[in-house]
């Protein structure tokens, strides 16, 4: 049993009973593996190792769910919308992730079987690509295809991703919304792509700047460096509004995580974070921070007063700043 979890690893995270059959096992040895939790059931005769199951994100498990679905449907289908996204590496946040997306290849028509939904869009067969001997729709068509089904953040954070972490451009992604533009949902995914940047590094960024663009808040620029009048970097900033001379910071847990430079001493970057600021008002900048919960629906509309009321006051002290300088 301790080389269930590379055996399950080198076939895509899942097995289904014909293929642990092959390997030896017995519907006995099946039985007792799932009665012991050594492996779980994801769907009817798939099984998946149930420790790595158990720890598994919900997206790593539509990833492994995924694949077994394709191995077993074969390559007349591929994966499209989030379980295209979730197999390439895109960030997929706030998406129902109960069925596997896949499209049809045979020229039937849409319908959803099993915990699975077929879609019969058009695509050229030689665009697909392949992953882990698994047919994919291309990064942009995934991220487009997630945006068209999904809310704006959602979409933004898809359409973010495939631009930061899979190099989509601008070009492929204005072709890929002009072929979708008669689409359902083609609305929202265009919107979507206008509030997309590359230079967002986290969901809560491009969150917040689709908050911004809800509540009638002015667009500021992303991850913006600011210098002091020598031309020293006194810190990089999640938001930028130039004309108010003011800087947005978005607190999520991340920041004290993933990207937290010294692992688990939270301290430290806390002193780190309030130095920079400090720094940052110093040059005479306003500054405004928000949290999740914050961009939530019950508080939304207190935070963008706040925010708003925050960059008022900063384009009136640099006008009296502008103002004695004259």
């Amino acid at each position: 049993m301790n080389e269930l979890g590379p055996l399950f690893h080198a076939h895509g995270g899942a097995l289904e009973r014909h293929e642990l059959l092959d390997l030896g096992w017995t519907d006995g040895a099946i039985r007792r593996a799932l009665r012991d939790g050594d492996i779980v059931r994801i769907r009817f005769g798939t099984y998946a190792h149930g420790p790595t199951w158990q720890h598994s994100t919900p997206v790593e498990r539509h990833r492994v769910l995924t694949r077994a679905v394709l191995g077993k449907l074969g390559r007349h289908v591929y994966a499209s919308h989030y379980s295209a996204a979730a197999l390439l590496g895109i960030e997929v946040w706030d998406v129902d992730l109960s069925e596997v997306q896949v499209g049809r290849l045979d020229g039937r028509t849409d319908r959803v079987d099993a915990g699975v939904r077929y879609h019969c869009g058009a695509i050229d067969s030689a665009s697909l690509v392949e992953i882990g001997g698994v047919l994919v729709v291309p990064p942009v068509r995934a991220a487009v295809e997630t945006a068209l089904g999904a809310s704006l953040e959602a979409g933004a954070v898809a359409i973010t991703s495939a631009m930061r972490d899979l190099g989509v451009s601008a070009g492929q992604l204005e072709d890929m919304l002009k072929s979708v533009r008669t689409w359902a949902g083609a609305v929202t995914a265009h919107r979507a792509a206008g509030l997309a940047d590359a230079r967002m590094e986290s969901v809560g960024e491009v969150r917040s700047m689709c908050f911004f663009s809800t509540h009638a808040i002015p667009l500021p620029e992303p991850q913006h460096e600011i210098r002091d009048s020598t031309g020293r970097l006194v810190g990089r900033s999640d938001f930028w509004w130039e004309l108010f001379h003011h800087v947005g910071e978005f607190d999520g847990l991340v920041k004290y995580g993933r990207l937290n430079p010294y692992d688990t001493d939270v301290g430290r970057v806390l002193v780190d974070e309030k130095r920079r600021e400090d720094a940052i008002r110093g040059l005479d900048h306003g500054v405004s921070r928000w949290t999740w919960s914050d961009l939530e629906p019950r508080r939304s509309a207190t935070t963008a007063a706040r925010i708003k009321a925050d960059l008022g006051r900063s384009r009136r002290i640099w006008r009296r700043i502008i103002d004695l300088g004259a």
